[in-house]
């Protein structure tokens, strides 16, 4: 397993083929087991459909799942800056019902 900013690739270790590739803005869900020998996470595929994938390992999983929480993390602070810079480039009076108002007048 691979884990990105921006996406979770599912890698064949014996010949390094990716198996899956799954956007980390689209995980609704991530839990590690009560041993940490199983991570799970849930993938938001669509209207109404959800993937669930389970991992098991024979060591802990717990730096699997850190990683894709700071991934969730970095991914959530990109939104955020993301949406911070579109309320500084927005004109003040170009939305909303006040300025349909002020239109009218």
């Amino acid at each position: 397993m691979e884990i990105h900013v921006s996406t979770i690739n599912l890698i064949k270790t014996a010949d390094r083929t990716l198996l899956a590739e799954h956007r980390v803005r689209f995980v609704s869900f991530m839990a590690l087991g009560k041993q940490e020998h199983h991570l799970g996470y849930i993938v938001h595929g669509g209207p109404r459909i959800f993937y669930c994938h389970v991992y098991q390992s024979d060591s802990s999983c717990a730096d699997m799942a850190r990683a894709i929480q700071n991934a969730c993390n970095a991914r959530y602070q990109l939104l955020l800056a993301k949406q911070e810079e579109m309320k500084r480039n927005q004109k003040p009076e170009s939305t909303g019902i006040l300025s349909f108002w002020k239109r009218l007048k």
